[in-house]
């Protein structure tokens, strides 16, 4: 996560304030920022022209004197960008239809295959839990504690953005906007936005939404300072060209430019009142939505559930790539603290999907009636998604891990072989990369380094950590143990792995402290950088991988300090200003072999400095289900990590209805256990 800075935000907010603060009816000041935010645009337009045109007279100086051939080529490379960025310096541009340009080539992406199944029906209730065992914060989509476990079942696979990637092929595909340009440069998309379009107020999706999102999103008003650094960096701009076009500049050009461009919207009336009181006035304010499901006041129970209700008369439902999906009219999701209630409520109908890559219960616990007598079925689905980077993440910040040898040789004493082979049954593979799952992207060269006794011995030994202590944990010359603490979020599938890797690691001289917490508490301590040793991982994006957010230096330690700085996602305070060229290589690359290239370059750095311990990997996700909940015939799309949220399956109450009778009656349904491999990576010997 990132930052810049917007000092007159607060003097503009003061004196429109008089003019604009009501007691509204519910007792709550009304708030309306459209002054504030016009003073906004013009403000922030001039702000980035003056340093533009900053770096352009540094830049001819610079040019002007002596360079290396290396440094001229990449100034010069530099100066023709700056040059391309000059011809439309405003961030901001508020234009007419008249001023489009008449050349261009339009896509809608209608070659595009279907997605989900025309036999899907829609109705019915579908019953989930929230994950992560506990209540959301707030069902905000941005600001303090918004990138919740709960925030994708209503933002990130709900909301509709201009476009998107298909879940199948990749390819990008049309959402709000029904057809999109990209400029010669490869950075520059146009978009139309679909006339049928349409918050879930029934009002128009129009331009100014999208403005609206810029400037939330470049607002002084939200606690992360990512939004305010991704937005600044990695755009150029956007403009509107009446109410019905749009037009948004990546700050590179991007292969499949069309698909990164694609934002999502935040309704202007809506957020009027968006000011410096924004994390508390919207905590629980339900929003307007362009996607098939809204959060209603009635639909918030704190503490115990939320419900999303499916909007009437959406106006996607008949659209291509959303007509045969999400279905059921109501999603309703308990907070449940405990796992194995979780299962049990499952095991009575009272959850309709269960996860089940736990192999304890996809082995044992799935051993009862309801599924041998065909009631709930079984599946396992072979996908291609980026794999969770999960592991245990050094703090580089602590002083024994900031030893390199030290690193590699904790890498060495964590046996995740042994996990694989016992606790998970042989049902998963050895992680080697930060990014796996990225086909080409993902570098194949890198492997893990290996359980190893004696190996590990040897790096703690380079480390000065030679002397057995009387309970086995390795000393250094001054009585320093090789003691450290892994902080987690409790859960009784992690509880006795981590277990296993306190047993095994004090065979290499190595004490593991474990510190399990609510999942909540984790988070923020990991968040604060309060951790030594953390278990933890991401959930990363197609297309591209992405290391600049957890490694890039500015996201390590407070300015002009050794204090780390809390609350960015590079967890392990790792800063190397020679591996920064690189990472803003990799998010910037306007090439697929550039993307290719700087991957697996990080990788390898990544790798040789030892800054994690990779964990292990599932190729597979595997679900029980009632047999009332259908699928299609391909059971899932192949872009996906978990059955339920590509929102393909559906709700038949016809069958529900025979289920119940026979349960009832005694009757029963073949088992059923089925396998979906059509995704499956084939190797060489199969």
């Amino acid at each position: 996560m990132m930052r810049p800075l917007f000092v007159f935000a607060a003097a503009v907010c003061l004196a429109v304030l008089p003019s604009c603060r009501r007691q509204s009816g519910s007792g709550e000041a009304t708030y309306d920022n459209t002054a504030e935010r016009t003073a906004f645009y013009e403000r922030y337009n001039g702000e980035v022209l003056k340093k533009l045109q900053d770096r352009r007279a540094e830049l001819d100086k610079s040019l002007a004197g002596d360079l290396t051939d290396a440094q001229r080529t990449e100034k010069q490379k530099e100066s023709l960008a700056l040059n391309h960025r000059l011809e439309r310096p405003r961030y901001f541009e508020m234009l007419t239809e008249a001023d489009l340009p008449k050349e261009m080539k339009w896509e809608d992406g209608q070659e595009e295959p279907d997605i989900g199944s025309p036999k899907a029906k829609k109705g019915g209730t579908y019953h989930s839990i929230i994950q992560g065992n506990a209540y959301p914060p707030t069902i905000r989509c941005v600001g303090a504690e918004a990138n919740n476990s709960f925030r994708n079942c209503h933002w990130d696979d709900i909301e509709l953005s201009l476009t998107s990637f298909h879940p199948d092929t990749g390819k990008v595909m049309p959402g709000l906007a029904d057809r999109w340009a990209v400029d010669a440069d490869g950075q520059t998309v146009y978009f139309h936005i679909d006339k049928d379009a349409r918050w879930s107020d029934g009002k128009k999706v129009k331009s100014s939404d999208f403005l609206m999102s810029f400037y939330v999103y470049l607002s002084p008003y939200l606690t992360e300072s990512y939004y305010r650094a991704y937005y600044g960096d990695q755009y150029w701009g956007m403009a509107t060209y009446g109410d019905d076009y749009v037009c948004v500049r990546l700050a590179f050009p991007k292969p499949i430019a069309a698909g990164f461009a694609g934002v999502i919207p935040f309704q202007e009336d809506f957020y009027k009142e968006f000011g410096p009181d924004f994390e508390k006035r919207y905590n629980w304010r339900p929003r307007p939505t362009t996607g098939a499901y809204i959060i209603r006041p009635e639909d918030i129970d704190k503490g115990r559930s939320i419900a999303l209700t499916r909007v009437k008369d959406w106006w996607a439902k008949d659209k291509k790539f959303y007509r045969n999906r999400f279905n059921p009219d109501r999603i309703e999701y308990m907070l449940v603290r405990d796992e194995e209630k979780v299962f049990q409520l499952f095991l009575r109908g009272e959850v309709d999907c269960n996860l089940l890559n736990d192999a304890k219960k996809w082995y044992e616990k799935t051993e009862v009636p309801q599924i041998f007598n065909g009631y709930i079925e079984k599946a396992t689905f072979y996908n291609e998604y980026p794999a969770i980077s999960r592991g245990l993440y050094f703090n580089l910040s602590r002083p024994l891990l900031s030893n390199q040898d030290i690193r590699i040789g904790l890498q060495h004493a964590s046996n995740f072989e042994k996990v694989i082979e016992l606790d998970l049954r042989g049902d998963a593979e050895r992680l080697n990369l930060l990014c796996a799952g990225y086909g080409e992207f993902s570098n194949p060269n890198v492997r893990t380094r290996p359980f190893s006794v004696s190996l590990a011995r040897e790096a703690f030994a380079r480390a000065g950590f030679t002397k057995i202590g009387a309970d086995g944990v390795l000393e250094n010359a001054q009585g320093q143990r090789l003691s450290f603490t892994i902080n987690y979020g409790k859960h009784p599938i992690w509880d006795p792995i981590l277990l296993r890797i306190k047993e095994e690691a004090l065979r290499c001289g190595v004490e593991y402290k474990l510190e399990a917490m609510d999942n909540t508490a984790s988070f923020q301590k990991v968040s604060r950088k309060e951790h030594e040793i953390a278990l933890t991982g991401w959930q990363l994006n197609l297309p591209f991988p992405d290391y600049y957010q957890q490694f890039y230096s500015e996201e390590a330690y407070e300015p002009g300090s050794d204090k780390p700085r809390p609350m960015t996602n590079n967890i392990s305070v790792f800063a190397d200003k020679t591996v920064d060229p690189i990472l803003i290589e990799n998010r910037n690359a306007s090439s697929i072999e550039s993307v290719k290239e700087t991957s697996w370059k990080l990788e390898e750095i990544f790798h040789e400095r030892a800054v994690w311990v990779p964990s292990f990997e599932r190729p597979f996700f595997r679900v029980g289900y009632w047999r009332w909940v259908r699928w299609p015939d391909n059971f899932n799309v192949r872009l996906t990590n978990e059955a339920d949220t590509s929102h393909v399956h559906w709700i038949d109450e016809d069958i529900k209805k025979e289920t119940e009778d026979a349960m009832k009656h005694g009757r029963t349904f073949p088992e059923q256990n089925l396998i979906f491999d059509q995704y499956r990576k084939k190797t060489a010997d199969k």
